[in-house]
């Protein structure tokens, strides 16, 4: 993490070079994760069936919208082509290390709900220095942390919130796709209706299966 903050401050956020080399720095971490802890990751049996449910498509989707309706990064077609490729090493990255690790861990021991919370209190910490602090900015890092970790809990598979996550932070690269988009304040209704949406019907259901008073069953190394 602090060699991916230097590159930052020498190279500037928007950059290729700092893009680059923190990169190779996340597939190099996500490797280490997947090496030490794959029993881990992996310990949550997946029912990707329960994708189909309507509820979590509407979620999903007003999820996704956020980028379409705010989103104003205002990159170049090259810049924005390689932000939206290494959207997935992000996303491997830290789903890895905060469903597959961290949430994992913390369900054990208080449960689905509380483990969800801390995660995402957690990974909302994580980005500070990343971005602009503003309201908008860590509300909407919690609360797409709550979204993925309850879609974790919902389907088991770490490799759905991978592609969620992914999807979105690619999205976010080739915008602005309004020709004048809203305010930053206008993304907050998607955003919390998506979380609402989601969390009703994991509430409704349950967590997936392999799991005992939501916290996972993890197979001997």
């Amino acid at each position: 993490m602090a060699a991916a903050r230097l590159a930052l401050h020498f190279y500037g956020p928007w950059s290729v070079e700092a893009e680059s080399i923190r990169t190779i720095l996340r597939i190099a971490t996500a490797s280490i994760y997947w090496w030490l802890l794959r029993p881990l990751i992996l310990s949550r049996t997946p029912d990707l069936s329960a994708l189909r449910s309507p509820l979590l498509i509407s979620g999903l989707l007003l999820f996704m919208l956020i980028p379409v309706v705010v989103g104003r990064y205002d990159l170049s077609t090259p810049l924005a082509i390689l932000f939206a490729v290494t959207s997935v090493p992000v996303a491997v990255k830290e789903e890895f290390l905060f469903r597959g690790i961290v949430q994992n861990l913390l369900a054990e021991r208080f449960g689905f709900v509380q483990s969800v919370l801390f995660t995402s209190a957690i990974f909302t910490v994580w980005h500070i220095g990343v971005w602009e602090p503003t309201v908008w900015t860590f509300s909407q890092i919690f609360f797409a942390s709550i979204l993925l970790g309850v879609v974790y809990v919902h389907t088991g598979s770490i490799l759905a919130a991978i592609v969620i996550h992914a999807v979105y932070d690619a999205l976010f690269s080739f915008t602005p796709l309004l020709p004048v988009p809203l305010g930053e304040n206008w993304g907050f209704i998607p955003l919390l209706a998506a979380v609402a949406l989601v969390t009703w019907r994991t509430s409704k259901s349950g967590p997936s299966a392999n799991s005992h008073s939501g916290a996972p069953r993890y197979p001997k190394p």
